[in-house]
């Protein structure tokens, strides 16, 4: 065969690939996720990528997002902040992905959200709650889809101090900035509840821990008739099941305790205690069934609890805020998120303009030693909370307008 032949069909064959690469390319649109992949806290960024990923296949069963089809880039940020950004960087710069996405660990979180104005992409923080990251360190490039630390524990104020005669707590949470936030803003809810409550206690632990006895000792020798713990993953496992062991038979108020890799270890030991998120698996109502049952469809039979609900809520607020913009383009999609307002299980959650802080309801849950969704000890929704009744004021959430 004639060489110029052979180099023309070469050519051809070679141009079609790269057409045929650039149309699949022009079908996609790329959504970042910067999770905990390896280590003591992989269970936490396991469960934040199913709800992403019920999210995404929910979106491009219905046809995709504005004509394209979500494809998911991931990457392992190992628990670590430094890594966090490197991964981010590496997802925006080079996967050109129009949303970096990531909730397991408020430490991650808040550095990937410092580094989102150089980068000019958003940030969607679903689960990570340290005030700083909508507050102090506020950027127009972070949006919070789940609750605060401020509002959480506000909901758990709320229940202690209207529906129960306990007035003697002990803080006990983990080392880093999440911990500090949980301790600093129950003293503040607590007092506007029960200005009598009494905080005879408060410890942080390293976060890994794996000793709890010296912390249940003075839990113990303090009086403190309940337990208010921000403990997440392994952390609130021990802290639950070495209690019950050593005998702290006290009610412990949790943040994450909807979690069902922690319900299925900690177990019986869990009774007793009571539970505070945006939402819980139970609720009795046709659009909390329809919620549960939709991403029952789309993510394999799984159940939204715990991170795996947030991130699927937020996912979708932002697939939303994209369909809103009609736009990928991020100054776009900024416009539109700030105010919007959508239709969540349990009640509308709007994104509120000035600090990009979702301004949600809660639900209170108490141990249920059986559900439908479980084959282990879960919880049982008690009460409702609207979102006017736990909301943070911008003042108290120490936000400041972000300067450039």
């Amino acid at each position: 065969m004639n060489r110029k032949l052979i180099f023309g069909i070469i050519g051809i064959m070679s141009l079609c690939f790269l057409m045929g690469a650039t149309v699949w390319a022009a079908d996609t649109v790329n959504f970042g996720v910067c999770e905990i992949r390896s280590g003591a806290f992989k269970t936490n960024g396991d469960r934040t990528i199913w709800g992403i990923e019920a999210a995404v296949n929910e979106a491009n069963d219905q046809g995709g997002l504005l004509g394209k089809q979500i494809k998911l880039v991931i990457e392992d940020n190992q628990g670590k902040g430094e890594i966090g950004v490197q991964k981010t960087k590496k997802l925006v710069m080079q996967d050109n992905c129009v949303v970096v996405i990531q909730g397991s660990s408020s430490g991650v979180g808040g550095a990937i959200g410092q580094a989102m104005p150089r980068l000019k992409t958003i940030y969607l923080d679903t689960n990570a709650e340290a005030m700083g990251i909508t507050g102090e360190n506020f950027n127009p490039y972070v949006f919070r889809t789940c609750l605060n630390a401020g509002m959480h524990v506000k909901a758990l104020a709320n229940y202690f101090g209207t529906k129960t005669k306990l007035r003697k707590v002990f803080l006990i949470n983990q080392d880093y900035s999440w911990g500090y936030d949980v301790a600093k803003y129950y003293e503040m809810a607590i007092k506007q509840f029960s200005p009598d409550t009494q905080i005879v206690g408060k410890e942080f632990h390293p976060v890994f821990n794996k000793d709890f006895a010296p912390y249940v000792s003075k839990i113990a020798a303090s009086g403190a008739d309940y337990v208010i713990s921000g403990n997440w993953g392994t952390d609130l496992t021990q802290l639950v099941v070495q209690g019950r062991k050593l005998g702290m038979e006290i009610p412990i108020g949790a943040t994450f305790l909807d979690d069902d890799g922690v319900m299925g270890i900690a177990r019986e030991a869990a009774e007793g205690c009571i539970q505070a998120n945006m939402y819980i698996l139970g609720i009795d109502s046709d659009k909390a069934r329809a919620f549960e049952d939709t991403f029952h469809k789309y993510s394999d039979g799984k159940w939204p609890s715990f991170v795996i609900m947030e991130a699927y809520i937020g996912t979708k607020m932002f697939i939303e805020a994209v369909r809103k913009a009609g736009s990928f383009d991020t100054d776009k999609v900024i416009k539109a998120f700030e105010g919007m307002t959508w239709e969540g299980p349990i009640g509308p959650i709007t994104m509120r303009t000035e600090d990009h802080q979702a301004q949600s309801p809660a639900v209170i849950a108490e141990y249920a030693p059986s559900t439908k969704y479980y084959d282990f000890p879960y919880l049982k929704p008690i009460m409702t909370i609207p979102a006017s009744d736990i909301s943070v004021s911008l003042e108290d959430s120490g936000w400041k307008p972000y300067k450039k």
